[in-house]
């Protein structure tokens, strides 16, 4: 498994772990100048705003905003030689969303290395479950990010079992993890490290679900020390059960 580590936009942050992660994975915010990923070789993964930049690919009314942003994201993978392009699916907050919509949009544009990423169902999310996945999968011919902690949050607000509901996810073979610390008595998205006190994630069984050659982005607390000690955990884990 590679473990790659997640940020917004801090030289410093990714300086000190060049040596440390698999790879970056880079959120890509438009008012950002993103020069400085110049310096680095690490292989990159770079993840499209969402609805915290104002974006909901699935309303018809945002779609030059939608496509300004996501193109944004294309050209830094670009220039990142980034092989993968996260995107979260969308939003059905009014009558002008519709998950046409976004299928739409990310069809016109016809690039593989956009990835879908599963939502949780808070803000009426799209792709939140395995058949809502698969659906729009066969609708764009891409590749989906399984996000642990969003898929957490559905199958508790579903009472489903969440160990099932990630293996019906993984049956759809994603391409991509994500992983947080989180309390798995709450419906919110954490992003805890891994040791943060409220954080009772099961990371052993969770990992145990994964393939081998899986590529997991961790998304926790973005501080250097506590990430380092979620990279520390998550190898051990990892060293215990491959």
């Amino acid at each position: 498994m590679k473990i790659g580590v997640k940020t917004f936009k801090n030289e410093e942050f990714l300086n000190y772990f060049k040596n440390k992660a698999d790879f970056f994975e880079i959120q890509a915010i438009q008012t950002n100048n993103y020069e400085f990923l110049k310096k680095f070789s690490k292989p990159m993964v770079i993840h499209a705003e969402h609805l915290g930049s104002g974006i909901n690919p699935c309303d018809k009314m945002m779609l030059e905003k939608n496509l300004k942003s996501l193109n944004f994201a294309r050209k830094l993978a670009d220039n990142t030689n980034a092989k993968k392009i996260i995107f979260h699916p969308g939003y059905l907050l009014n009558e002008t969303s519709k998950i046409k919509n976004s299928a739409f949009l990310v069809n016109s544009l016809n690039d593989k290395r956009i990835i879908i990423e599963n939502l949780s169902s808070h803000n009426k999310g799209i792709c939140t479950t395995p058949d809502e996945m698969k659906k729009f999968l066969e609708k764009t011919k891409l590749n989906f990010c399984l996000d642990i902690s969003h898929a957490v949050i559905v199958a508790k607000i579903l009472k489903i079992d969440y160990i099932k509901f990630l293996k019906d996810f993984i049956k759809l073979k994603p391409t991509h993890y994500h992983i947080s610390g989180k309390d798995m008595n709450s419906e919110k998205d954490n992003h805890y490290s891994f040791s943060d006190k409220d954080s009772n994630i099961p990371i052993k069984e969770i990992l145990e679900l994964f393939t081998e050659n899986a590529e997991i982005t961790l998304e926790t607390n973005p501080d250097i020390k506590k990430t380092q000690e979620d990279l520390r955990i998550i190898r051990k884990i990892i060293s215990e059960i491959t």
